[in-house]
């Protein structure tokens, strides 16, 4: 209940701050000047409001976490979904697909695709997506087969109900608990990931996050420590929050947590 209302003021700060803060390329400033009542987090080398950078950095850094988790949790209901219901040779295809999506590294993904098409937040998150969805998609698929026994689904089978009605209708529902879960933590994952490759310098340089604002800042820690403290303590609380939340919805779904037997 602390982590959840904390979560929910980044997200109102990433979708509403933009159009309350100044423009975060205007350099009309003095510069490396610390926070004071006129510039709340200072400025930086360049005479950039620093509070605006922030606030326009963390809009990208929770696009890229909430999109990577989105289209993880999509892909990885429909992939193992039908690999966990149907089995045989679907599953087999499935799963192998996955396990190779799976060894790929993200880092070396993420340097190439930025030599050829260019770094910007689209790629990243297709990076990202495309190496992460497994995970969840190992979830669905055990759920989905554990589901596929119960009695419930053998009588919509004998009723003569199509597959997709039944996983649409009856597996996939019962299957979201520790999706969300699972969802849940991509969410933290992603924003680490992608603030890693802004600190690496792989990321949209007209649209830097988080990260992009650490890598910048760490030639300046002497004469400008707020630059670095800024966007690191809004990664390390997000992704704090987003933990706490999953680790909540785990204790909240699993029937088992603070029982004795």
């Amino acid at each position: 209940m602390v982590f959840v209302p904390l979560l929910a003021v980044f997200v109102l700060i990433a979708v509403v701050g933009p159009l309350l803060v100044g423009d975060p390329a205007a350099t009309g400033f003095e510069k490396l000047l610390p926070p004071t009542a006129e510039h709340l987090l200072g400025t930086d080398h360049l005479g950039r409001d620093y509070l605006a950078r922030v606030v326009h950095g963390g809009q990208i850094s929770l696009l890229v976490g909430f999109s990577v988790a989105v289209l993880c949790m999509t892909i990885g209901l429909v992939v193992g979904g039908l690999a966990g219901f149907h089995g045989g040779w679907m599953d087999t295809v499935m799963v192998k697909l996955a396990e190779f999506f799976q060894v790929l590294p993200g880092i070396v993904l993420a340097l190439v695709a930025a030599a050829l098409l260019g770094a910007n937040v689209f790629i990243i998150v297709a990076i990202l997506s495309v190496t992460m969805w497994p995970a969840v998609a190992r979830i669905v698929r055990a759920e989905a087969m554990r589901i596929s026994q119960l009695g419930y689904v053998e009588s919509s089978k004998a009723a003569g109900f199509r597959s997709v009605r039944i996983i649409w209708s009856d597996v996939i529902p019962n299957a979201m608990p520790p999706v969300l879960v699972a969802t849940s933590m991509t969410v933290g994952r992603a924003i680490l990931i992608e603030s890693g490759l802004a600190y690496l310098g792989i990321g949209d340089p007209g649209r830097p996050s988080w990260g992009a604002l650490l890598n910048s800042a760490q030639a300046y820690m002497r004469d400008g420590w707020w630059l670095a403290v800024a966007p690191g303590l809004c990664i390390f609380l997000v992704v704090l929050a987003v933990n706490m939340l999953g680790d909540s919805l785990n204790d909240a779904y699993n029937p088992t947590v603070g029982r004795v037997k």
